[in-house]
């Protein structure tokens, strides 16, 4: 969460260092720093478990009409 990806129910590779693992089905563990800028898919929302920390320089986009939650 740090921000993840998720497409078509795979975990996986959103951008340098900002990956996401699938434990058991039941647990997804992410990073607490976002190391590159992000933007959401379209149609697409997404959340993350923090605190999360956005490193100077990097974003995150977010379209119109989507969210991303930091939980």
């Amino acid at each position: 969460m740090a921000l993840t990806r998720v497409q078509t129910g795979v975990f996986g590779t959103a951008g340098s260092g900002n990956t996401a693992v699938q434990l058991n089905s039941a647990i997804v563990e992410s990073s607490n720093t976002i190391y590159s800028n992000y933007t959401l898919s379209a149609g697409r929302n997404g959340y993350s478990v923090g605190p999360v920390t956005v490193l100077t320089g990097k974003s995150i986009t977010v379209p119109t009409g989507q969210k991303w939650v930091v939980l």
